[in-house]
């Protein structure tokens, strides 16, 4: 039973093949490639006036995300260090980030079930969150806020209250639509027990993100790798032990809660100072690495500087290419039916791993 290439839409397209005994799936082949763009070749001899767009568009939903990590690299090889509130903003980007890719997948979850009212208004709050961050650069996906140094967009007096009211707002709404899908029995019914990844099975297959600590691993780079702002204020890591489609959307509502709780206290905290410095010639012969939490889970980006201060070589690793094999483990022995819930439980990209 094959499904694909052609079916995807921001995330881009890939090709699933699955062997199945009757409804029950024996084992499911994922073929991925099918966008491959020749990114970390383009980023030989970087870095150039295009590099950054190359990075926010690696994997379009993790705009945020991939230039950040991008931004502290080249902060590192150049040996300067970002400004406070160009740190602060980048951090608020991220999370914000966060929020709407969250909310559009419990409305995912939702749909996949057939529940329409969450469903819809998941849909609608993704649009509020995203238009947060477009009151911030003018992009809803957060492309031209991270810059190394810091930021290209600061936030004025107005802006922040408008942030902070429409956030509020935002999450009243999400609240209400997650615990809908809470109590609702049908919803709860094909969440559990769906989709199951042990934590063994997690640890052997480098599961990162929210599909590991839905199984009770204890992992998020803002903890254990702090950078930027988190390295004095960290976020708790959200967990769940049940390594289920359940486990996997309780833990997004988890991590709704608490990234709304960091946006509100960095924008009453915000220095007043640049938000952005200017960076250096990058040291010759030198190596950077950088681990980001992006929404997905860890991002890593990996700088070689060769002895003309260019990029010798570049590599990104995309949180979606460690999670693909838990998505065919954990189709093992389920319903082709669930197949849907359950792949959006994961909500992995293609072109994140086709670099």
């Amino acid at each position: 039973m094959a499904v694909g290439p052609v079916h995807a839409g921001v995330i881009e397209p890939g090709h699933f093949r699955f062997s199945c005994a009757g409804e029950s799936i024996l084992h499911l082949e994922i073929s991925l490639g099918y966008q491959y763009r020749g990114i970390e070749q383009a980023l030989r001899n970087g870095p150039t006036p295009r590099t950054i767009h190359y990075m926010e568009t690696l994997a379009g939903d993790t705009s945020v995300g991939h230039a950040t990590a991008y931004c502290q690299n080249i902060e590192t090889l150049s040996r300067c260090r970002a400004t406070l509130r160009g740190m602060i903003l980048r951090s608020v980007a991220l999370e914000l980030e966060r929020l709407a890719n969250h909310a559009g997948d419990l409305g995912a979850l939702a749909d996949d079930v057939g529940f329409l009212p969450v469903a819809s208004h998941c849909g609608r709050i993704r649009g509020d969150f995203l238009n947060l961050t477009a009151q911030f650069c003018g992009n809803r996906l957060g492309r031209g806020i991270a810059r190394p140094g810091g930021v290209a967009f600061d936030l004025n007096e107005n802006q922040i209250e408008i942030i902070q009211r429409k956030l509020d707002e935002a999450f009243v709404d999400i609240s209400t639509a997650a615990q809908l899908l809470w109590e609702t029995p049908s919803v709860i019914n094909r969440f559990e027990g769906t989709g199951m990844l042990s934590v063994e099975q997690c640890r052997d297959l480098g599961i990162v993100g929210p599909p590991a600590r839905a199984a009770g691993i204890e992992q998020d780079a803002r903890l254990d790798y702090p950078s930027d702002v988190f390295s004095f204020a960290q976020i708790p890591v959200s967990l769940m032990h049940s390594g289920d489609v359940f486990g996997r959307a309780h833990v997004r509502w988890l991590e709704i809660v608490r990234s709304v709780e960091f946006i509100r206290a960095r924008l009453n905290s915000l220095p007043a100072e640049s938000t952005c410095v200017k960076v250096g010639v990058l040291q010759p012969d030198s190596l950077s690495i950088s681990l980001i939490e992006g929404w997905r889970g860890e991002v890593c980006h990996i700088a070689c500087i060769g002895d003309d201060s260019r990029f010798k070589w570049y590599k990104v690793i995309d949180p979606s290419f460690h999670n693909w094999a838990g998505l065919a483990i954990a189709m093992r022995n389920q319903q082709i039916s669930d197949f849907p819930l359950c792949n959006k439980s994961f909500n992995l990209s293609y072109c994140g791993h086709d670099l």
